[in-house]
């Protein structure tokens, strides 16, 4: 019989719960146990783990059949000897039970087959076979292999270790990933899977932000204080004194000439860059998240608790209230680059607003703590706690989805795109992923541990 998948068990996007292996194992007679032919009605039924653990499940169920006769053979002694009847009739089913269960699985399990050929442990190719006899025990002739796919596959992630599972921005060729570490930031080497730099901070760190050209970088430190660091050379720029408590948003402006800072102080606080604080925005009540619109004029912030707030910058007044519950301290406002939509992640849910009249434009999804746009305004992406973590690209006023991207293993809690708009980030706390936004290609994976 040809086999049904021929799995390459180092790749883990196939793997299922331990329960499903017996499917695959009933007729699988090889002992690899890592990267062996096997069987199985869909590669969803297979799991090989790490080890000879292929001959195990093999004799698992050779030891149900010999089980069951052994039943079988109690039970006739029950019956014929001594002559009990109800125990040796109870036995007897039992050791049929036993004896039949791997046909059972291979008659009634086995009839949806899929051949899954892994040339990689993360390519693969899917064709649909016929229907197969039932073995008659007689030898079976090969049938000659087809002809190779020319069929383009995708390489495997490329792997890299952060300390902690903390990204917050690209850096401006898109090469280059920036991740928060306790006491500093690492710059990351995508292709290479390997850090490039680290940025050493004299305290624990609670946020931090890359400035527009990738020159300088804001950290906010355990005291309530700001730094400004510059990359090149390291060299604290300046530092920023005046929030009460930890501070833990921060934005450069567009321009790269301001940085705004927010805490639970009630104040968003703009610096320039040589550390001195301009008019602040005092909002009352704690400040949980705020975004500032792409031509740096609006600032949107968001509570606790009440609407979202619009703000010009021009005199720091408030001119529009947007509909909302507050958010929470992974809440965030992003605007489309037109400026023509707002979105934003709250405490139940997520709300996009038509900024010119702050009307509510889509708020299907309730339960999410990411949203970013992409910086040419053709998606939004956003994530989806409901639907089992789904990350998905939609238009950008989110009436339209236009690809559906991967499910992570939690809660994802950022999102963010590349400069040039070719590459999204997410983190859930477990993994980084980053994915080439024009096909959905998982491209580089972060762990606290490679293979």
């Amino acid at each position: 019989m040809p086999p049904l998948v021929h799995y390459n068990a180092t790749n883990p996007r196939h793997r299922a719960p331990a329960s499903r292996i017996l499917v695959a194992m009933i007729l699988n007679m090889s002992d690899d146990g890592i990267n062996g032919t096997v069987y199985a009605p869909s590669a969803s039924l297979l799991k090989i783990y790490k080890g000879d653990g292929t001959m195990i499940y093999v004799l698992l169920l050779l030891g149900s059949v010999l089980f069951g006769l052994l039943l079988l053979l109690i039970g006739a002694v029950l019956l014929l000897k001594v002559k009990n009847k109800i125990a040796g009739v109870l036995v007897s089913v039992l050791g049929m039970v036993f004896l039949l269960f791997p046909l059972a699985i291979y008659l009634f399990l086995i009839p949806v087959r899929t051949r899954m050929v892994l040339s990689t442990p993360a390519v693969a190719a899917i064709s649909t076979l016929p229907s197969m006899p039932v073995p008659t025990g007689k030898p079976v002739i090969p049938e000659s292999s087809p002809t190779p796919s020319t069929e383009q596959v995708s390489p495997a992630p490329i792997c890299f270790a952060p300390d902690e599972i903390l990204p917050f921005a690209f850096m401006p060729d898109a090469t280059r990933l920036m991740v928060r570490a306790s006491t500093g930031v690492q710059i990351f080497d995508l292709q290479a899977g390997v850090q490039d730099a680290f940025i050493h901070a004299s305290q624990n760190i609670f946020t931090a932000a890359l400035s527009p050209d990738g020159q300088t970088i804001a950290w906010s430190l355990q005291d309530n204080t700001i730094q400004l660091v510059r990359l090149s050379d390291q060299k604290i720029l300046a530092n920023l004194s005046g929030h009460p408590d930890p501070v833990y948003h921060l934005q450069f402006s567009p321009a790269g000439d301001k940085l705004f800072s927010a805490s639970h102080d009630g104040m968003v606080r703009i610096w320039d860059l040589s550390g001195k604080q301009v008019a602040p925005i005092e909002v009352g009540g704690e400040v949980v998240g705020f975004g500032l619109s792409g031509d740096g004029s609006k600032l949107a912030t968001i509570p606790s608790d009440g609407p979202v707030l619009l703000w010009d910058l021009v005199g720091n007044t408030k001119i529009a209230e947007f509909e909302g519950s507050g958010g929470y301290d992974t809440s965030d406002a992003h605007f489309s680059p037109d400026g023509q939509y707002l979105a934003a992640d709250l405490a139940t849910g997520i709300f996009i607003w038509r900024v010119s009249d702050a009307s509510l434009v889509w708020n299907e999804v309730k339960n999410s703590m990411a949203v970013a746009f992409s910086p040419d305004g053709r998606y939004l992406a956003y994530s989806n706690v409901d639907d089992g973590n789904q990350v998905i690209l939609a238009s950008p006023d989110a009436g339209r989805v236009i690809r559906t991207i991967e499910r992570m293993q939690a809660p994802v809690w950022e999102l963010f795109f590349s400069t040039d708009g070719s590459l999204l980030a997410a983190t859930d706390g477990i993994e980084i992923h980053i994915w080439r936004v024009e096909d959905g290609t998982l491209l580089y994976i972060g762990k606290v541990a490679c293979p």
